[in-house]
């Protein structure tokens, strides 16, 4: 299958795309003839590192380091919390607070499962409902850590999965849906230099044509 890939921004030091859903960022495929992003940009360039996250199935916005010396300082942003993502994700139901904090610890289990543990690594997201659906909310999250699957293992333990996740939610619903709806809509942060870079990339079609079947 063939992806249409935008590249948002690029200079000597980083590129940002935006990511379709369905396309793995990094690390091993599936089968010799999938391909992913990283594997893709090294068909053009020398050089380039994946010095940020993003799962297969979510959309949006990813940045990408063109030498070792930027990677490390990416991967240093992100872990301390200094690169800021917002993202715009669809859960079932609707939370007992408008806005709040999920401050709960994560671990990877034997299966390759993430869930809350209480000797897991230290993980925050905080979230804001923006517009109340059809047995569903359309909200804003802001992971300050950077654990993996945080977003999604943070909303099914509050008990309002992410529409579209086969792998936190009930199966038999979320197979109603085409994708998982989550999207990073935004990423900041601040370069060595002290320039501020900030991006934006609105959700793609198919995120909003299900949002907008649940209005």
């Amino acid at each position: 299958m063939k992806y249409k890939i935008e590249t948002v921004y690029e200079n000597d030091d980083i590129i940002v795309l935006n990511k379709p859903c369905g396309l793995l960022a990094a690390g091993k495929v599936a089968n010799a003839n999938e391909q992913n992003l990283l594997s893709l940009l090294k068909q053009s360039s020398k050089e380039v590192y994946a010095a940020d996250k993003l799962d297969k199935d979510v959309s949006g916005l990813i940045v990408f380091a063109k030498n070792k010396k930027t990677n490390k300082y990416l991967a240093g942003l992100s872990e301390s919390g200094k690169m800021i993502k917002k993202y715009y994700a669809v859960i079932e139901g609707r939370p007992k607070e408008r806005e709040g904090e999920i401050d709960k610890p994560i671990k990877r289990g034997g299966s390759g499962r993430m869930s809350v543990h209480f000797n897991g690594q230290p993980s925050i997201t905080k979230y804001f409902s923006l517009r109340y659906l059809k047995g569903a909310t359309l909200i804003e999250l802001y992971p300050l850590t950077d654990t993996r699957h945080q977003l999604r293992v943070h909303l099914y333990y509050m008990k309002h999965p992410i529409l579209g996740d086969r792998l936190y939610g009930d199966l038999s619903r979320q197979e109603n849906y085409l994708r998982i709806m989550l999207h990073a809509a935004v990423i900041e942060f601040e370069m060595p230099n002290g320039k501020k870079m900030k991006f934006k990339k609105d959700p793609p079609k198919e995120f909003v044509d299900i949002l907008e079947s649940l209005d």
